[in-house]
């Protein structure tokens, strides 16, 4: 599926695929999860953050729905877990629930809380949000994630997240920090899950890349990677977008 204004995605065969290099496959990846209408590489909301044109409602009900994603996903983290059986992947998955859901080595605390917490400064009720229901296109994204958790070889979805997703969180969050600090008044303390994120993905999208490319060698294999990975990025753009259907939902 595509998204609105997207690029069709575009298809590679898995003989195509399986006779690239690592390096080059996952350029491939990141090449097409950075097109038009995919995940957060230069998304819309990023420039209009930045000029200030996201009105509050519009930024209330992004959080909303995001902060429901991250975390009604987590639980698909730990099936990777279950389903890798490399010790030294699954050593890594622990880790990262670690920090997900209890902040263990940043030192803060759960990374859904955290979005709470700034949720709280923009003057919204974190018990509130709590019991809302996501939304279509919050509730998709998920619902992916569950299907490839579920369906697909444990490196799937992690490719989609460290390839697809973590690899741009650095960039992505950098500007929007800076834009809701200038713009928004929001203060450094209710900006944590933006600061730890730009630092700490870095360390989890190189790892998830490298164990792609270690692990994903297969021309079967990397048809599975690119077709879920690019489909996720689409997704998660529709998640981001969601910002301008506020007062319309």
């Amino acid at each position: 599926m595509n998204a609105p204004d997207a690029t069709p995605i575009r298809e590679v065969s898995a003989a195509e695929l399986g006779a690239m290099t690592p390096a080059a496959f996952v350029a491939l990846l990141r090449s097409e999860c950075s097109r038009p209408g995919r995940g957060m590489a230069d998304h819309p909301v990023l420039a209009a953050l930045e000029s200030g044109a996201v009105t509050l409602p519009q930024l209330r009900l992004l959080i909303e729905q995001w902060y429901l994603h991250n975390r009604n996903m987590l639980p698909w983290i730990g099936q990777i877990y279950v389903s890798c059986p490399h010790e030294e992947v699954r050593t890594a998955l622990v880790k990262n629930l670690a920090e997900e859901c209890l902040g263990i080595f940043t030192g803060t605390k759960a990374h859904p809380e955290l979005m709470l917490d700034f949720a709280a400064a923009i003057g919204m009720d974190p018990a509130a949000i709590r019991r809302t229901a996501q939304l279509a296109d919050s509730r998709r994204v998920t619902d992916y994630f569950e299907f490839m958790a579920k369906c697909r070889p444990w490196y799937v979805p992690l490719a989609a997240i460290g390839i697809g997703l973590e690899t741009f969180v650095p960039e992505a969050l950098t500007r929007m920090r800076a834009a809701l600090k200038k713009n928004y008044a929001i203060p450094d303390d209710k900006l944590v899950f933006w600061t730890m994120h730009i630092t700490t993905d870095i360390e989890h999208g190189d790892e998830g890349t490298d164990m792609v490319a270690r692990h994903a060698v297969t021309p079967e294999a990397r048809k599975l990677v690119y077709d879920a990975t690019v489909e996720t990025s689409v997704l998660y753009f529709r998640l981001w977008n969601m910002y301008t259907m506020a007062g319309r939902q």
